[in-house]
């Protein structure tokens, strides 16, 4: 078996952890939970920096073990970033305006 760098290996660890938190997030009832946004934004920052740590370290890999790995942990963020950012976009529209009722109901009830 070919020595691996610690950096592929790190870096295909954390895109795993990513996707793993994105997808127990992610998945869930059918109602509107919107204290899932606030993870969910947090862990698409964390896929972007994955999918850049990827693309700076894939410039200096020279094995194509390790190419291979990049291309995994480089798929697996790319997918955490695009459904985080998507189920975010869908979901901040009702979630405003939910929040917008009630601080208006509690100001109605507290006159």
């Amino acid at each position: 078996m070919p020595r691996l760098k610690s950096g592929t290996l790190g870096v295909l660890v954390l895109a795993l952890l990513t996707a793993g938190a994105s997808a127990s997030l992610g998945v869930g009832g059918n109602a509107i939970e919107c204290e899932r946004l606030a993870p969910l934004a947090v862990l698409a920052v964390l896929s972007a920096f994955v999918v850049a740590l990827c693309f700076r370290i894939l410039a200096r890999s020279t094995t194509t073990m390790q190419r291979w790995q990049l291309a995994v942990a480089l798929v697996l963020a790319g997918a955490s970033l695009f459904i985080n950012a998507r189920f975010i976009r869908s979901y901040r529209g009702p979630c405003n305006q939910i929040e917008k009722q009630l601080h208006q109901s509690s100001a109605l009830s507290s006159k």
